[in-house]
């Protein structure tokens, strides 16, 4: 099996040189030698060991990303997630570092893979409990969550502006003249910025002298499947009683919007929907869907990169990482149907 002194000799530059590369310290090798040293590493299968790198170095180059979604809930039904787990393993990989991913709420099991795996730093994502959390910093390991709100001044939390968006998203159907408005979203289940997203909304209601009815609530069920978002159109649509609906993402939105046409229900003309994320889907429905913005890329990077801060000793200001919303509006709204 071929070594990283074979690599160097077969090359002709130094150990150190070609450990540069296969540990990812590309800016301090030529661009021309990367490459070389690259194409060997190919030509004889060089397999770097990864358990003796660990033991000498005492770092596992591994950064553990805990998503607490459902392992039910298929990526390929969620752009947005999609689009976080890009910049997460962008910035991870330009680092040098690999990304264990692993999905699930089971907390003694996600406190297993931690400490079987020992990761030099944990992202965790969503509905992420304060105990998971203090474990991993009781380990003295840096930790980064995505889309929390929890009591911790210290955590470094990087979210969107979603109390914002709900407030927006609500305002843009109040000024299309829409009184009757439901949200439909997971609420009060541990989605925390999903409860901040009504809160806005909450927010857009009572300055518009409209108090907020728990009746127009509707707790979307997790893990997502499109089936169970259609079957919640059709109910709505043989409901009535509203001419506009906020939906705190995406997917559910277009799986609603399908289920109101089946029930008989013309958007916008009969009521008007907006979404949240703007992930592909939204411009790919039919009509295209009004959504409020955020950077998915954007917001996984910013995750990886406070994380390799911490790691390297740095202490960024939890309070620098909340990212901008905005409203796109599409031809899913539109004013409010005449009584």
């Amino acid at each position: 099996m071929a070594t990283m002194k074979d690599i160097a000799n077969s090359v002709g530059v130094s150990l150190t040189t070609v450990s540069n590369v296969v540990h990812g310290n590309y800016d301090r090798v030529s661009p021309q030698m990367v490459q070389r040293i690259l194409h060997a590493i190919e030509e004889m299968h060089y397999v770097p060991n990864m358990s003796a790198r660990a033991l000498v170095s005492h770092s596992s180059r591994i950064i553990a990303y805990v998503d607490t979604h459902s392992p039910q809930e298929a990526y390929a039904g969620n752009g947005f997630a999609g689009l976080l787990l890009s910049g997460l393993e962008g910035v991870v990989t330009d680092h040098g570092y690999f990304l264990m991913m692993r999905r699930g709420t089971d907390e003694a099991v996600l406190r297993l893979m931690l400490n079987n795996w020992n990761p030099d730093g944990v992202i965790f994502r969503d509905c992420v409990p304060m105990s998971l959390v203090q474990f991993v910093k009781n380990q003295k390991k840096p930790c980064v969550t995505i889309n929390t709100y929890l009591d911790d001044p210290t955590l470094i939390q990087v979210r969107a502006s979603d109390r914002e968006g709900g407030r927006i998203a609500t305002e843009h159907l109040l000024a299309l003249g829409h009184r009757d408005l439901l949200f439909i979203g997971a609420v009060h289940t541990g989605f925390m910025n999903n409860d901040q997203r009504y809160l806005g909304h909450c927010d857009a209601l009572r300055a518009a002298g409209i108090e907020p009815d728990p009746r127009h609530l509707i707790n979307s069920l997790h893990p997502f499947n499109a089936e169970r978002g259609i079957e919640v159109g059709r109910r709505l649509a043989a409901r009535g009683g509203f001419t506009g609906i906020c939906v705190s993402g995406d997917q559910y939105a277009v799986a609603i919007m399908s289920g109101l046409r089946e029930g008989g229900m013309r958007i916008p003309q009969d009521v008007s929907v907006v979404g949240f994320d703007d992930a592909d889907i939204a411009r790919m429905a039919y009509p295209p869907l009004t959504t409020v913005r955020q950077d998915g890329i954007a917001k996984g990077q910013l995750a990886a990169e406070a994380l390799f801060s911490l790691i390297a000793g740095e202490s960024p200001d939890p309070a620098r990482f909340t990212l901008p919303v905005k409203l796109v509006v599409r031809a899913s709204t539109g004013p409010a149907p005449l009584s």
